[in-house]
């Protein structure tokens, strides 16, 4: 099961605090807050779950091992993050 998936991000947070905690220097503040930040996350999660894997593991093993999915997958991040870049960058 699933089990591993609230004790992995309770380690992200976690880690997240006790730096900040003893180096905050070490970590910038988020550029648009933390609820967007949140909700970036979250987006990336979902993501992730529709495409059936994360960017690097459709980028470095599906690509290395010819799969045309991955391929369309790669393609669909490269163009998906170019455009928030564009759109979100412009109004920054």
């Amino acid at each position: 099961g699933a089990w591993f998936r609230v004790p992995f991000l309770d380690g992200l947070v976690a880690t997240g605090v006790v730096v900040a905690a003893l180096a905050p220097s070490a970590i910038g503040a988020p550029v648009r807050g933390v609820p967007v930040l949140a909700l970036a996350g979250a987006l990336v999660g979902v993501g992730t779950a529709l495409g059936n894997g994360c960017t690097s593991g459709h980028g470095v093993c599906g690509l290395s091992r010819g799969s045309g999915r991955s391929l369309v997958a790669v393609i669909t991040f490269i163009v998906t993050g170019a455009l928030t870049v564009a759109i979100v960058g412009a109004r920054s």
